[in-house]
């Protein structure tokens, strides 16, 4: 997920919070998809911890891990019927970088371990994020960030398909991991991260990577293995799926999935995908526009963090996920249960306050509506 003057994004999520929080016990009814939706083609991205104190903790599989809250949040996907999650579980998270090579925390491993147990104990899948890349750019002990400059020297590779090798073999006996995404959107980082610029990566850098660590994995474990990408048609550096030739070039080589993300204001601005059949198309993170550029300065579009806002988010994600699912993408997974507080209200008591998108969501699941807190 991009993430653009973070301050006045939050600024802005809130604002749209007080002005649609009245209608969250209201449920609109769109054009239903033709292909029904159900707990096997609509997921939720559960990325990390969100603290109940209005923070929330990115890097949260060690010091930070609290297992009666995200117990809870897991209760609380579970009550929309929910049963397919993508969590961001990084690889720096649970094992130490020593500048030699990457070494288990005996801990946060078995943190890990208890976050997979409590979805399974609930039935919920989970594709597993290894790789996150957007930061600053400092490193320190444990700090869930990717080591850009290791993967320009073969080396570095090295270094991190071994410690890749660890973390599968450590939990791949779960019956509920979907995937094991190696990274999340390592092309269009290069673009946005600080951390990625400033190492001065370049794109067939990543691809290199991306392709010896998905071959590694593919040795590993049976289950899926690739990475998910940022998809935009308004700009061409982003048409990573829709273009045959960026395609082919960095992307069908080191994924058993075509795993995108969308942030646009509705289905109109998402290109025609169906003709893409030769491996399973999920959408693993799905919102309204996700960056505040009010006058499109640098975006091409002005955009006010409308995937904050209750009802336009709602409304995006409606009619993306009904051309996506009718398009034969096999599930959508809105962003985000903690991380979009026009979706869920974590409250200081520890509790729940579900808004507009995720009432609908559960509408469709369960044939029911809901409101309130859990």
């Amino acid at each position: 997920m991009k993430k653009k003057l973070f301050v006045v994004l939050m600024f802005a999520a809130f604002a749209s919070l007080v002005s649609c929080q009245s209608q969250q016990s209201l449920v609109t009814t769109p054009q239903e998809s033709k292909v029904p939706l159900n707990s096997g083609n609509l997921g939720i991205n559960l990325p990390w911890l969100n603290k109940h104190d209005g923070s929330e903790s990115v890097n949260w599989l060690n010091t930070d891990y609290d297992a009666a809250k995200i117990d809870a949040d897991l209760a609380g996907i579970q009550s929309l019927g929910i049963k397919k999650i993508r969590a961001f579980l990084m690889l720096e998270s649970v094992m130490d970088y020593d500048e030699t090579e990457f070494v288990w925390n005996p801990q946060a491993r078995g943190n890990l371990h208890d976050f997979l147990r409590k979805c399974e104990a609930r039935g919920i899948s989970v594709i597993v994020v290894m790789n996150s890349g957007n930061h600053d750019g400092s490193y320190a002990s444990l700090d869930g960030k990717f080591r850009w400059n290791l993967i320009k020297t073969q080396e570095g590779i090295n270094k991190y398909i071994a410690a890749q090798t660890l973390y599968i073999n450590e939990y791949k006996a779960y019956d509920n991991i979907l995937m094991f995404e190696l990274c999340n959107e390592p092309y269009g980082e290069l673009t946005w991260s600080p951390a990625a610029i400033a190492s001065e990566v370049t794109k067939d850098e990543v691809h290199s990577f991306l392709k010896q660590a998905y071959d590694n994995a593919k040795t590993l474990t049976d289950i899926y293995v690739g990475f998910s990408e940022l998809e935009e048609e308004e700009q061409s550096k982003y048409r990573v799926f829709s273009d045959p030739a960026n395609r082919t070039e960095y992307i069908d080589d080191c994924t058993d999935v075509y795993s995108m993300h969308f942030y646009r204001p509705n289905a109109s601005y998402i290109a025609d995908f169906r003709n893409l059949t030769n491996k399973p198309r999920w959408a693993t993170e799905v919102g309204n526009l996700n960056y505040y550029d009010p006058d499109a300065l640098v975006c091409p579009m002005a955009g006010h963090n409308e995937l904050y806002d209750t009802e336009l988010n709602f409304l995006a994600v409606v009619d993306i996920t009904k051309k996506l699912i009718d398009s034969g993408f096999s599930c959508v997974y809105p962003w985000s249960w903690s991380s979009n507080i026009g979706m869920v209200v974590h409250n200081p008591d520890g509790t729940h306050t579900i808004l507009k998108l995720p009432i609908w969501m559960k509408s469709q699941l369960t044939s029911r509506s809901v409101s309130g807190e859990d």
